[in-house]
């Protein structure tokens, strides 16, 4: 079985300052999403526009 490990009250502490401090960006565009979830591997999820003609 897994043992798993909980992090000390200083370091959830620590976590939570560092997300509620940073810098809040836009998120990415649909096609940057895509992109890095690979989708467009799969042919059925490839635009018209970027169908490989064989």
């Amino acid at each position: 079985m897994t043992e798993t490990t909980r992090p000390t009250k200083q370091q959830v502490r620590d976590y939570l300052e560092r997300r509620t401090h940073a810098p809040l960006e836009p998120p990415p565009d649909a096609d940057e999403i895509r992109r890095q979830l690979g989708w467009w591997l799969i042919p059925e999820n490839k635009r018209p526009d970027q169908v490989d003609k064989d």
